[in-house]
């Protein structure tokens, strides 16, 4: 979607105000009465310099004259536009055949019967659909009546194509799901609005058919089936058992339609007069016209664009239409339609989307979107001057999944809580204005927080432009200042911009700047704390500004923005392309513009290999941030013509705003990032700087730890970009699931940083809870930061408490994850962490184990598993082994091998290392293409035949692999590895044979075709492996014990043995003796890997004080 977006530029640099100070000085002058000299941004902390504070600001008292009202614009939203807008939410319900089929589109029912293709034998629950939605705030549910498929979910007399010839019936005996919903939609006084889609695959009638039923073209068309169409309309509109209470306030006439020789052209002048015969104006004593979705012309609600449900930052809710020629112009910009300022036909942007992945239910297609992602939706087309639709889908059973009905009333609590208390109408609280329409009380700046949707501030005429001052009284936390326009006089004014600060007077920070209002503008920020929020509004020449109401709220946890960029840093977005004030983007080669709002600031660039930019700055540090992305690559950075640096925006999930490079910390002043695409694509944002004289910015280390009860964990604070000057502030634990019994409320400890310090430690201790609770957490937050400093990225941190008492779960998936573990994907460890296993399984397995000693083993294998060194790539000092020894394997990983690719760095199928889950190590080698090959350094100990089994995905019967080995060891080789499904797991048996032991590469590659993607090498010895024996005697001398096996044992090279020795009751073990030197009094020995002769002489039993006796063990080959 694209967005006007105005280039934002920042408070002039000092060396750029001593250059133009004499020039500047006369036009502050000029300016001192209009208020602003510079201003800008967006979010992040941009200070707005002004000359003077000049306005003299009126609130409701003194008020004594008189003035008539605007004329109001000749463009605006009738009854039941106005009220949809106001209302906000509406809910659509997919229901139908598709629900049954795990599909979208009913395209291919062909003959089916309606008893095959709608399923259902329960009772549909209507009512409990409703009544969520209707304690949950929405106010309409259009329900599609009948989809693309042609089945119709209520008794039609026009077709058997529907609901009652399935064999559906409620618990009356009616076959009528529509009827259903509509009693229920009565029942609880919620609108509705009807989708009956035009198209429609399953009639006859559809398209131009002669006599006989075939194609043809229209003139010679003799079924009509646009009166088979308005006879539904008829039957549904017509009925009183339809709709809520009889009535319909929108029909939704979605654009899909036939093509080719099905092709049908729709009478919608027909329909039309259809609906607003039943549904009109003075029909039944409505008050407007029934809104309609999808009509060209005459359309009422518009559709925005996507099914996101995301409207542009700066909608309209005006179009341009052509009735004599039947189109609309609704100004679709990217992927959405922005409106006009100057339309001429009012039209809701109704910004439809789903609460699933679907719109209709589906067992993969089930699970509803987290509260973020509602959020975003809330406040990127309510907030944007539209409505939101949200698809509620039943399922299979005539229900609503439980987890969807749970968090369409959690989104609708959310909403509720978060506007429930709006700070500008608190006590102390005040909202002035810098002028009043004819000083009359009627237009007081006291209507903006009345409640009153009828009431209004305004200007006098010719004064197009106002700012209103919400002061809160005190300093207070909020994120979300939202502005609505008047009544049904609405004349989209523009916001300018939305400013704060912290005092009564000082400079302003910008938290919004934009073009309109519409029905409700929320500027949503991160949490922000200010005493002031200045609104400055306008419109265009002849109008005035009417606002009806304002508002400053704090959201709740479940609608808070996430913002990447913290409070305090220095935003340069993209679009700033002005670099004479020191700061700025230039833009080398072809970059690609993009407007949305996920993006920071909503703007984005990006560029394919080899274009540039450069970027200029004043501070201590900066941060790019822009898209990773699959289909992204390297991009090279410079910092101050320094060393290059490589930087990966390849990710195997697209996301935005991601900080995907650092400046280490700089000297405080002017710097240049230079960068140069040279991978497939990179995406820029904005970047964000450090710049603050050299005081810096403190942050935790991270955003997440875990601990055990009863102890005490020191966070470390960091301070980067700076460190001049001393820092303050403190670590302030704060409830989640955790409460005082689980950790230390009162340990609040300062954090001191002195000037030239970089770290330091903050504690945070839990208690032990003997209750069994499950894991539960708290956070720790950096609070009351000194003046000056920024507090950074990580200023809150989660803290995961495991519950000893619920440990035996925690303990049994963590030795699932590692016992997926495989020794060859680790260079080091793997003994400590082996052992931690084991010793975890006995504690797993042991009933009687208490929390304390699950909790200690739980604790040592994650310090073992943590101190696992992951292989990066085989190489010399570390080859890729042959096993030889018996029941030996080992797991040769292709993705440890180094890749050799010859085609171009552009080439569209590069030879890499991919992600996959089907992979044994989640990654494998793919387009290992034409000449391309993969080298593995190996050795080969045994010469012999080793058995593989390779796993592989391949596209192509005829894909093959072929090896070789220069160094002469192995003998050259190859195997057909092929498969016709892609997406089939493979595996494939052969055999290398080594000739001779040594070392070398070994070179893999394509045969006579292109090799598959390859994940792993399943690797064994063979029976013609060549290894010594070895015999062990072991005996005692005397009485006192015993040692098994006792005498000769024949032990394989390579293999272990162990001797268990056995005291007496009267003795006891007093030294082993191995090679002459002690091992300590076992009981046990092993004798690892016999590999060469060696004898083992054993004194081992020690009857106290009395005897000494001895036990011999020697091994000969």
């Amino acid at each position: 979607m694209r967005e006007y977006n105005p280039i934002y530029k920042y408070g002039m640099s000092e060396r750029r105000k001593k250059v133009k100070k004499k020039a500047l000085y006369k036009k502050w002058m000029s300016m001192l009465l209009a208020g602003v000299v510079t201003t800008t941004g967006f979010m992040g902390g941009t200070v707005t310099l002004r000359a003077a504070e000049t306005t003299n600001w009126i609130g409701d008292e003194g008020l004594s004259g008189t003035a008539d009202a605007p004329k109001p614009d000749d463009v605006v939203p009738d009854a039941n536009q106005f009220r949809y807008q106001k209302e906000e939410l509406a809910a659509f319900c997919h229901f139908g055949p598709n629900t049954f089929n795990e599909i979208e589109w009913g395209e291919h029912y062909g003959n089916k019967a309606p008893s095959e293709i709608f399923t259902l034998k329960n009772d549909f629950d209507a009512e409990t659909l409703v009544k969520t939605l209707k304690d949950a705030g929405f106010k309409k549910l259009i329900v599609t009546a009948k989809h693309h498929d042609g089945f119709c979910i209520w008794d039609s007399k026009y077709t058997d194509y529907d609901v009652k010839e399935s064999g559906y019936k409620d618990k009356n005996g009616e076959s009528d799901i529509l009827a259903e919903i509509s009693k229920a939609c009565t029942d609880q006084n919620m609108d509705m609005g009807l989708y009956l889609s035009p198209w429609d695959i399953h009639e006859p009638s559809y398209g131009y058919k002669d006599e006989n039923g075939q194609p043809t073209t229209p003139e010679n068309d003799k079924k009509d089936y646009n009166e088979f169409y308005n006879n539904q309309l008829e039957e549904i509109l017509g009925n009183p058992k339809y709709g809520n209470n009889g009535k319909f306030v929108e029909v939704w006439m979605d654009g899909a339609k036939g093509s080719g020789a099905n092709a049908q052209e729709y009478n919608f002048q027909k329909w039309f007069d259809t609906i607003q015969k039943y549904e009109g104006k003075g029909v039944d004593g409505r008050d407007a016209d029934c809104m309609l979705f999808g009509a060209e012309a005459y359309t009422t609600v518009r559709w925005i664009g996507n099914e996101l449900g995301i409207a542009g930052k700066d909608t309209w809710s005006k179009s341009k239409v052509d009735k004599n020629a039947n189109t609309i112009n609704s100004n679709k910009q990217g992927n959405a339609t922005v409106g006009f300022e100057d339309g001429n036909q009012w039209t809701v942007p109704e910004a439809d989307a789903r609460i699933t992945s679907g719109w209709f239910w589906g067992t993969k297609k089930n699970t509803p979107k987290t509260m973020d992602e509602l959020s975003d939706m809330y406040f990127n087309s309510v907030g944007h001057n539209a409505t939101l639709l949200l698809n509620i889908p039943p399922n299979n059973q005539g229900t609503v999944d439980k987890a969807i009905l749970d968090r369409v009333t959690e989104f609708g609590n959310n909403i509720k809580e978060t506007f429930k208390t709006n700070l500008a109408k608190a006590e102390g609280a005040s909202v002035k204005v810098s002028e009043v329409r004819g000083n009359d009380e009627t237009f007081k700046p006291g209507n903006m927080i009345d409640d009153n949707d009828e009431t209004y501030w305004t200007t006098s005429d010719g004064n197009k432009s106002g700012e209103i001052l919400v002061d809160l009284g005190e300093k207070k936390n909020f994120d979300v200042v939202s502005i609505e326009e008047a009544s049904r006089t609405v004349r989209e004014s523009i916001i300018t911009k939305v400013e704060y600060r912290n005092g009564d007077s000082g400079a302003w920070t910008l938290l919004e700047e934009g073009k309109t209002i519409g029905a409700k503008r929320l500027c949503r920020t991160s949490e922000t704390t200010a005493r002031q929020i200045k609104i400055t509004v306008g419109t265009t020449d002849g109008k005035v500004p009417m606002i009806s109401e304002v508002g400053v709220y704090k959201t709740t946890e479940g609608m808070e923005k996430a913002n990447p960029i913290p409070k305090g840093m220095e935003v340069i977005d993209v679009t700033d392309k002005n670099v004479e004030d020191g700061k700025g983007f230039t833009f080398k080669g072809t970059w690609h513009d993009e407007n949305q709002p996920q993006y920071i600031n909503g703007t984005n660039t990006w560029a394919n290999k080899d274009a540039e930019f450069e970027l200029k700055f004043h501070g201590t540090k900066a941060y790019l941030f822009g898209t990773v992305d699959p289909g992204h690559g390297t991009v090279e950075i410079t910092v101050d013509d320094g060393k290059p640096v490589t930087v990966d925006t390849k990710a195997s999930k697209r996301a935005v705003g991601q900080k995907w490079f650092e400046t280490p910390d700089l000297e405080d002043g002017d710097h240049t990032i230079k960068l140069k695409v040279t991978g497939k694509a990179a995406g820029i944002e904005a970047a964000a700087v450090i710049n603050n004289g050299g005081k810096g910015m403190i942050e935790l280390e991270s955003d997440s730890y875990t601990m055990n009860e009863d102890e005490t964990k020191s966070l470390k604070v960091k301070r980067v970009g700076g460190t001049k000057g001393k820092i303050t502030a403190k670590l302030q634990p704060n409830p989640g699931t955790a409460i005082q019994d689980d950790y230390d409320t009162t340990l609040i400890p300062e954090i001191v940083l002195e000037e030239g310090q970089t770290e330091t430690t903050a504690d945070v201790k839990t208690r032990r809870n003997k209750n069994k609770t499950g894991d539960q957490y708290f956070t720790a937050e950096i609070t009351d930061v000194s003046e000056g400093a920024i507090l950074g990225f990580n200023k809150k941190a989660k803290i995961n408490i495991k519950d000893m008492e619920s440990s035996e779960g925690s303990l049994a998936a963590l030795v699932k994850e590692c016992e997926s573990y495989k020794k060859d994907w680790f260079t080091s460890g793997w003994d400590e962490f082996d052992s931690a296993l084991k010793q975890a399984k006995i504690v797993l397995e042991d009933k009687n184990a208490t929390p304390e000693k699950r909790n200690e083993a739980e604790t040592a294998l994650k310090k073992a598993k943590d101190g696992l060194v992951k292989r990066e790539k085989y190489t010399a000092e570390d080859p890729f082994v042959f096993p030889w020894r018996e029941k030996a394997n080992a797991t040769l990983e292709a993705e440890f091998a180094e890749l050799h690719n010859t085609g171009a760095a552009d080439e569209k199928w590069k030879l890499s290392v991919s992600d996959g889950d089907w992979a044994s190590n989640k990654k494998f080698i793919n387009c290992l293409n034409g000449d391309d090959t993969i080298a593995i350094p190996y050795k080969v100990e045994k010469p012999g035949t080793y058995h593989v089994k390779l796993t592989y995905r391949s596209g192509s019967a005829d894909n093959s692999l072929a090896w070789k080995d220069d160094a002469g060891n192995i003998k050259a080789g190859s195997v057909v590895a092929g498969n016709t499904n892609a997406n089939e797991t493979k595996t494939v048996d052969f055999d290398i044979v080594a000739t001779k032991a040594g070392s070398g590469i070994l070179t893999l590659e394509g045969d006579t075709k292109d090799a598959p993607q390859l994940d792993m090498f399943e690797i064994t010895p063979g029976d013609d492996i060549q290894r010594a024996e070895f015999t062990v005697n072991a005996s005692v001398e005397g009485d006192g014990g015993t040692i098994t096996p006792d005498g000769a044992t024949t032990v394989t090279e390579g293999n272990d043995v162990t001797f268990k020795i056995t005291p007496d009751k009267t003795h006891k073990v007093a030294d082993v003796l191995v090679d002459g030197e002690s091992v300590g009094a076992v009981t046990s020995y092993t004798l690892k890997g016999c590999e060469e002769r060696c004898d083992h002489r054993c004194r081992n039993l020690h009857r106290q004080h009395i005897q000494k006796k001895t036990v011999s063990i020697s091994r000969q080959k």
